[in-house]
């Protein structure tokens, strides 16, 4: 009946928030899977776990090894392995610095999503705490989608599958590939036409090219 009652809660809350608009998502909605883990998992935690749990995932944002064992003792209670609540922590903190939202709308506004205030308090001191890191990190990468750490061509085997013939294999490494709402460090094999690959190779030097010609323009410009 409780769990009936809950579900039922969550979709009259989704149904109203949608139509508020909150400055710390730019001024725009809060994601339905944001506002269903602020009422059934932050706010289930104690204010001192999820600020524990806040202070790590800010950690993380800015660069630092992910706890991952701290983390899983704090959410052991939880249902589900506690991504969830990592993922809608890092959603609030990222989202909050990049908007440069003060601590009062910040609270004020999750708080409105159903977060008590004690936890809003813990969210706040988190953000004060970390915001400009935060938002330095943002700014180092903000034109880094998925970074690239680096490519590995691997050699042609016997084994290798006859719908890959022809094909060039490489291994790509990812640095915080979002995964399931968390940043991991992620590894991809691609089979890659050998003909597209002399294409692109073609065209990363005329980028190249371009910009060591754009570097010396500057450079001149500069010891003018």
């Amino acid at each position: 009946c409780c769990q009936k009652y809950s579900s039922t809660a969550k979709k009259l809350a989704s149904k109203y928030f949608t139509k508020m608009k909150f400055r710390f998502c730019g001024d725009g909605d809060c994601p339905d899977w944001v506002l269903a883990e602020i009422i059934s998992t932050l706010s289930v935690l104690s204010a001192q776990n999820l600020e524990t749990l806040a202070g790590l995932v800010a950690k993380r944002i800015v660069g630092a090894q992910f706890e991952e064992n701290a983390i899983k003792a704090i959410t052991a209670d939880l249902s589900n392995d506690g991504k969830s609540a990592v993922a809608c922590i890092h959603f609030l903190l990222i989202n909050a610095s990049r908007h440069a939202v003060s601590e009062s709308v910040f609270s004020e506004e999750i708080q409105q999503l159903g977060l008590p205030k004690e936890h809003a308090a813990s969210m706040c001191r988190v953000l004060a705490a970390n915001v400009t890191q935060i938002r330095q990190r943002l700014q180092d990468k903000a034109f880094r989608i998925n970074e690239l750490s680096s490519v590995r061509f691997i050699p042609p085997s016997p084994e290798q599958p006859d719908n890959t013939v022809g094909c060039v294999k490489f291994e790509l490494k990812i640095a915080q590939e979002l995964v399931d709402g968390l940043p991991e460090d992620t590894t991809h094999v691609l089979n890659i036409e050998r003909a597209n690959v002399e294409a692109l190779l073609d065209e990363l030097k005329e980028v190249r090219s371009t910009l060591q010609q754009y570097s010396w323009r500057q450079k001149d410009k500069t010891d003018v």
